[in-house]
C-alpha cells in the first residue's frame, strides 16, 4: 500500500475522514481552510482516492490500483481539480466547472470536484458556484480549499462544512525530505525555512541553495571564533549567493536559527530540529545575555532588510554587533 504525504502532514484528519467515509457520512461540500503547505489539496485528493480505490486496505486507498493511478495522474473522468495560475478564479472558470457538474458520472454515480484556492474566486464566480450549494446533486462531493475563509461569501460558508488545518509538524516535513534522500542536515535546514514540503523540495533541488547554506555555515564558524574576517565575508562570500530578496531572507533566517539553537543548547533544551554544526556548540558557550542580545541584533537586521536597507549594509552591521558580543 502506498504511503501518502498527507499521512504525515495531517494524520488526525486522515483518520477522521477514513471513519466518515466508512460510515457513509461524507458531506456534499467541504471548505478546507489553513496555511499554505498544510495539506489541504492533498487531503482532498486522498478523499477522492479513498472513494474510488478498488483495493482499500485498513480504511486507506492503495494508491496502486487503476482507479488510484488515474486520479494520481489527474486523468480520472469523475475527479476534477480546478486551479488557477492567475490572481483570481473567474466566472468562466466556474462556468466550465458547472458544466461538468451537470453531467452524470462517467463510470458511476460518485463524482468529486476540488476547487483549489477558492478564496481567489471573484464575487461573480462565487455567486455562480453558489447554485450547487443550494441544489446539491446526489453522489457529488465538492471540496474548496482556501488560506482564509474571510474572502468567501457567507452563503457558501454557511452551506459547507469548514475544516480548519493547522500548520504541519515541521518534524514530519523533515522526515519526508530525508525519506526522499535529502541529507539530515539539509533536510533540517529546508524544514526550518519552510513548513511546506513542496517548497522545501524546491529548495533542495537548487544547487544555489546548497551553496548558500554551506557559505552561511562557514560564516558561523568564523563568528563562533570571533574572527574579524566575518565582516569581510559578507561581501566576498554572502553577496554572490544572496542576489535576490528571498535568498537574503534565507541567509538571515539561517543565522538566526543557529543562534536560537545555541541558546537552546546553552539551557540544555533538547530539540530534534537543531542544526548539527560545530558552530552551534561553540556559540552555546556564550552567556545567555550575549546570545539574547545577538538574537535581538539578528531580528533587527531582518527588520531593516524589510525596510529597504540594503542586504550588505544590514548584514555588515549585524556582523559588527555579533563580533562585539
Amino acid at each position: 500500500m502506498a504511503k501518502f504525504l498527507i499521512d504525515s502532514l495531517q494524520p488526525k484528519l486522515v483518520a477522521q475522514f477514513a471513519r466518515i467515509i466508512d460510515r457513509k457520512q461524507l458531506a456534499q461540500s467541504y471548505l478546507f481552510v489553513g496555511p499554505k503547505g498544510a495539506g489541504k489539496l492533498e487531503l482532498a485528493e486522498w478523499i477522492a482516492l479513498r472513494l474510488f480505490c478498488q483495493n482499500v486496505q485498513d480504511g486507506a486507498p492503495c494508491g496502486e490500483c487503476p482507479e488510484c493511478e488515474r486520479i494520481l495522474n489527474h486523468n480520472h473522468p469523475d475527479v476534477m481539480v480546478l486551479k488557477t495560475s492567475t490572481q483570481s478564479i473567474k466566472v468562466d472558470d466556474i462556468r466550465n466547472l458547472k458544466q461538468e457538474m451537470s453531467k452524470t458520472g462517467v463510470e458511476g454515480n460518485q463524482r468529486v470536484f476540488i476547487v483549489e484556492d477558492a478564496d481567489k474566486m471573484t464575487a461573480g464566480a462565487a455567486n455562480s458556484l453558489l447554485k450547487f450549494f443550494e441544489e446539491p446533486v446526489p453522489g457529488m462531493t465538492v471540496v474548496l480549499t482556501a488560506s482564509s475563509k474571510n474572502q468567501l461569501l457567507p452563503t457558501i460558508l454557511s452551506r459547507a462544512q469548514v475544516i480548519t488545518f493547522q500548520s504541519p509538524d515541521r518534524q514530519a516535513v523533515i522526515a519526508k525530505l530525508e525519506e526522499e534522500g535529502a541529507s539530515p542536515q539539509l533536510a533540517r535546514v529546508a524544514g526550518r525555512l519552510t513548513g511546506n514540503v513542496s517548497e522545501a523540495q524546491d529548495l533542495l533541488a537548487s544547487e544555489d541553495f546548497q551553496d548558500r547554506v554551506n557559505r552561511v555555515f562557514q560564516l558561523l564558524d568564523r563568528l563562533a571564533d570571533r574572527d574579524s574576517e566575518s565582516f569581510v565575508r559578507v561581501q566576498t562570500q554572502l553577496m554572490p549567493v544572496a542576489k535576490d530578496a528571498a535568498a537574503q531572507r534565507q541567509v538571515l533566517a539561517l543565522i538566526g536559527s543557529a543562534y536560537a539553537d545555541a541558546l537552546n543548547r546553552h539551557f540544555e533544551i533538547a530539540a530534534t530540529q537543531q542544526l548539527a554544526i560545530p558552530a552551534v556548540a561553540e556559540l552555546a558557550k556564550l552567556s545567555s545575555r550575549e546570545l539574547t542580545d545577538d538574537l535581538q541584533a539578528i531580528l533587527t537586521a531582518q527588520v531593516r532588510l524589510g525596510q529597504n536597507v540594503t542586504f550588505q549594509s544590514a548584514t555588515e552591521q549585524l556582523m559588527l554587533k555579533l563580533l562585539e558580543g
